[in-house]
């Protein structure tokens, strides 16, 4: 791959690169950090990109493993620095106030990055449990909770 495509299909996939990264970190300036390394790693790692058709697929399993690590980082500075656990998300995505968008980023992060795979980015079950390196089993049962917690918001 040539550095024209890269660059476009960078540009096609930012957005959601960048949504994956937020409803991951629910935070806009982590999620926008995630995927400025997840694009340098990218491009630094070209080379491991067998088949050029995957690439949306081999670019969302690197912002999700670079978010988790992120995560684990994060996690690790604060016990360090013995910082009380802040809890707060940000409930935004480009802007927009979309109830449904904020009831998926007040979700579990283990269910709203599942929810956020499968229909924000059209992702399959076998899919996601590829790139967040679990079980189609545990996919399946946090879709399913994602679902139903969802539907338990959006009802009140």
């Amino acid at each position: 791959m040539k550095k024209d495509e890269f660059e476009r299909l960078i540009i096609e996939y930012q957005s959601q690169m960048y949504r994956l990264a937020l409803s991951i970190l629910k935070n806009e300036h982590d999620a926008e950090d995630v995927v400025g390394d997840a694009i340098l790693t990218a491009w630094e790692r070209l080379s491991t990109l067998k088949d050029p058709t995957k690439f949306k697929f081999w670019i969302m399993t690197i912002i999700a493993n670079n978010a988790k690590t992120f995560l684990r980082k994060k996690k690790r500075v604060e016990l360090m620095d013995s910082l009380e656990d802040v809890g707060e998300t940000v409930n935004a995505y480009d802007g927009s106030e979309s109830e449904l968008w904020n009831a998926v980023m007040n979700l579990k992060e283990k269910h709203s990055k599942i929810i956020v795979l499968y229909y924000y980015f059209g992702f399959s079950v076998k899919e996601i449990s590829k790139i967040l390196h679990l079980t189609q089993g545990t996919v399946k049962s946090r879709l399913s909770r994602g679902r139903e917690a969802l539907r338990n918001h959006l009802e009140l």
